[in-house]
């Protein structure tokens, strides 16, 4: 029984390296400098959102949202996590949790762009610590 569990981690193990799983061949983490900009690009993809809300059409603004947070935001975890943890934790929770919720649930516009407004600050706040 130990020599085959034993072989079955190895098995495990072997094939989660083969394919890639201590994450060789993941992309190069974002510099600071792109780190910034992405940062600018996920405020941007925060504002098209809101203004999807006002116009009624959350469903598009709740993958606005998931776009924004995929093809930007994750581009500024990496270097933000280095000089701010919790700011960059914060961010990933409003963005990824507490706006997408407040969006599906139907809270009021006004809330959404509360929101949006305090998430925005936070990533300027980001984009200076990544100076």
């Amino acid at each position: 029984m130990r020599s085959a569990v034993l072989t079955a981690g190895l098995t495990a193990s072997l094939a989660l390296a083969a394919c890639g799983g201590d994450e060789q061949g993941a992309p190069p983490a974002a510099s600071a400098s792109e780190a910034r900009s992405e940062a600018a690009a996920t405020r941007v993809s925060l504002r098209k959102a809101l203004a999807q809300v006002k116009a009624g059409n959350r469903k598009a603004a709740d993958n606005t949202v998931s776009e924004g947070y995929l093809q930007h935001f994750e581009d500024v975890e990496g270097p933000l996590d280095k000089v701010d943890h919790e700011l960059n934790e914060k961010l990933e929770g409003g963005i990824k949790d507490d706006l997408r919720e407040k969006i599906r649930s139907g809270a009021p516009a006004s809330e959404v762009e509360r929101l949006v407004a305090s998430l925005e600050a936070d990533l300027a706040t980001a984009e200076r610590k990544l100076r």
